[in-house]
């Protein structure tokens, strides 16, 4: 099998040096070694807490390019702080890949006898041969075996635990052509992030040049709709889209801005969002209630 290998940093792409983690040349050449890479694409090399929008453009070019060449499957290393993000990102610019795009990212730089990134690697090296067209991410829980993720799926990992879920129990890839001649340069447009909490107080946030706004919910899939209602309707131009899970509110609960979202995560919506308002798609919300790639998760949802 000829495998391409992308590097783009983090920490898998690191050294410990004096207790602090450094980029490193090193770890590029030992990632090619393990996964015995055909070729090494590294032009990319960033901390994933780092990333812009215009790093995210850069990756792509990488992968594209590589794709050019006649690889069975790509590697894609990256840091955990951004990785759903970045995974969710690649997922919709890829959704007509040829051939199976994986990521891997791990808890420590492979110098340190504790890194899960070995087994994470071997763990991407063999699935790529048997693995349909797509792209996903492969990571290993501390006292798991490596899972492999569908890459639009994936959920951030907790702060405080080096652990990767993801939503829906599977991994099927399916490109619908929505993606299909899409700009994924997306800078240009703004959209607010908010995740409830205890005391929020929507009054404190300024909307001022915000195309949308992504609400996620509590674990529940609910929020404190009085509250999240009263600052719709105060901006009653701008979309609200809500990351609600498996609670479907009645429909008359929220003002007409506020879309409720089942089965997809944050991320996967915010770069969706993204990428439509870059595109100037015409009905926003139609266009993310559409699945590109397997993103939205129907049947349990």
């Amino acid at each position: 099998m000829k495998l391409g290998l992308v590097t783009t940093g983090g920490t898998i792409g690191s050294r410990k040096v004096d207790g602090v983690i450094k980029l490193s040349s090193a770890a590029t050449d030992q990632i090619a070694s393990i996964v015995g890479a055909d070729a090494v694409y590294d032009k990319v090399a960033i901390h994933s807490e780092r990333i812009e929008f215009s790093d995210l453009a850069e990756v792509r070019r990488v992968i594209a390019d590589a794709l050019k060449s006649d690889h069975d499957g790509l590697i894609v290393t990256h840091g955990t702080d951004t990785l759903a993000f970045t995974s969710a990102y690649l997922a919709y610019a890829f959704c007509d890949t040829e051939i199976p795009i994986v990521m891997c990212s791990a808890d420590l730089p492979l110098t340190e006898r504790d890194s899960n990134g070995f087994d994470v690697l071997q763990s991407a090296k063999t699935f790529l041969p048997h693995s349909a067209p797509g792209v996903y991410v492969i990571y290993k829980n501390p006292g798991f075996t490596p899972t492999v993720h569908h890459a639009a799926r994936l959920l951030p990992a907790h702060l405080h635990e080096h652990m990767y879920f993801s939503i829906g129990g599977d991994c099927v890839f399916n490109d619908t052509g929505l993606m299909h001649g899409m700009d994924f340069d997306i800078e240009g447009h703004k959209v607010l992030c908010i995740s409830p909490y205890v005391g929020l107080d929507y009054s404190s946030f300024n909307l001022d040049g915000y195309s949308a706004v992504v609400q996620s919910a509590y674990h529940s899939g609910t929020v404190n709709s009085a509250d999240f209602n009263r600052f719709a309707a105060a901006h009653p131009d701008i979309p609200m889209y809500m990351t609600a899970g498996r609670k479907k509110y009645d429909g008359q609960v929220f003002v007409k801005n506020v879309i409720q979202c089942h089965g997809i995560t944050q991320a996967a919506l915010y770069i969706k969002l993204h990428i439509g308002l870059k595109n100037n798609v015409k009905d926003l919300t139609a266009f993310v209630h559409k699945n590109a790639c397997g993103e939205i998760v129907t049947d349990k949802y």
